[in-house]
């Protein structure tokens, strides 16, 4: 049979080379001869590529040719290296700020306990920070862990409406919390009075807060009688007329009734008891302006859902340079945190209850 040599050439199958013959058949690959039936020369290639290694004894195994991609291999190499990297550097990062977080807690416990150090006005609060700071952040905590009591206390208290107060009021927090244990009496109020200048009380004062008033504590009914009390110190000097000596005599007249617990009436019949005098106005921006201009104070009955969600009785006590009014509200320090107008304090109530000293005379021209 033919076939062609490593040189091309057509040969017969009976052709020998060397001193030992092979037979071809069509077949691609040649024959596997029995071990050390054949040795070529050293390193020689056999038919097929197969390249016989020098020195061993067992026949030549043909290498197939192959394109190698370089390229394609490159990019793959490379693409899982760059995945590699990314998430390498990644969990770098994640170390490096979990190593500087750790360090830093480790500082900052080291610095405010290691060193025995505590701060000399609260301990629950860091050294280091300032008097003013730490004042504000014990008072928060104080309310906080009082809020927590009357919270497990809940069931003590016959009148829901201090639970709402405490909840609405953080200021109210520290009354409602000691209220179950709180004597039911009122104590006078102690302090300097100056003529002209009214005071800023609150119902919810422990030395009356607690007593009893139109049904419920004076800490949540008695807006009325606390600011009429306002109205009497800043207008006649004296501080004889606690908001519990007002709302005694606002229950003796028969007159603490209303959603906001004290009818108007009490100032119209009562004032004459407490050296004062009361006239009413129709309550518009104009009237209350130049009321307040007088001299005068004014108290307004808040609707409810305007100042507060609640009515309630609320004092007017002078008009600012720039026309804005100051507002002394009882039942709320938001509500006096801040000046109002004119025109949005009149449009919350009916009627302007226009107080004044009884030997002061009567300046302006409102309109009744």
């Amino acid at each position: 049979m033919a076939y062609n040599d490593r040189n091309g050439r057509l040969r017969s199958g009976s052709e020998r080379t060397g001193s030992s013959s092979r037979q071809y058949n069509h077949s691609s690959r040649p024959p596997i001869t029995p071990q050390g039936s054949y040795h070529g020369p050293r390193g020689t290639r056999q038919r097929g590529g197969g390249l016989k290694g020098p020195g061993r004894g067992g026949p030549g195994y043909p290498v197939r040719a192959r394109s190698i991609n370089f390229q394609g291999g490159r990019n793959r190499i490379l693409g899982v290296d760059r995945r590699l990297l990314i998430l390498g550097a990644l969990a770098v990062v994640l170390v490096v700020l979990l190593v500087v977080g750790i360090s830093s807690c480790v500082r900052g416990c080291s610095s405010s306990q290691g060193s025995g150090e505590t701060n000399p006005v609260d301990a629950r609060v860091a050294s280091g920070v300032s008097e003013e700071l730490t004042t504000q952040f014990a008072t928060e905590l104080d309310r906080g862990e009082r809020l927590a009591q009357i919270a497990a206390n809940a069931s003590s208290y016959s009148d829901q409406a201090l639970l709402e107060l405490a909840l609405e009021v953080p200021e109210a927090i520290d009354f409602v919390a000691s209220y179950p244990e709180a004597e039911k009496t009122a104590q006078p109020y102690d302090e300097a009075v100056t003529q002209g200048s009214a005071p800023q009380l609150w119902c919810w004062d422990a030395r009356w807060g607690a007593v009893d008033y139109a049904g419920h504590p004076l800490a949540v009914s008695g807006s009325g009688p606390t600011a009429v009390s306002m109205a009497y110190m800043g207008l006649t000097g004296r501080n004889d007329r606690s908001p519990a000596d007002i709302a005694q005599a606002v229950t003796d007249a028969g007159l603490a009734s209303g959603d906001a617990a004290m009818s108007g009436d009490y100032l119209t019949s009562g004032s004459a008891e407490l050296g004062l005098t009361c006239e009413t106005y129709t309550s518009n921006g104009d009237n209350l302006s130049q009321m307040l201009d007088s001299g005068a104070y004014l108290l307004i009955q808040a609707k409810a859902g305007t100042l507060t969600s609640m009515e309630h009785w609320v004092l007017l006590v002078t008009e600012n340079e720039d026309g804005t009014v100051v507002v002394y509200d009882p039942t709320s320090p938001d509500v006096s945190a801040h000046p109002w107008a004119p025109a949005t304090l009149a449009s919350t109530c009916d009627t302007l209850y226009v107080l004044r000293a009884a030997d002061a005379g009567t300046e302006g021209d409102a309109a009744e």
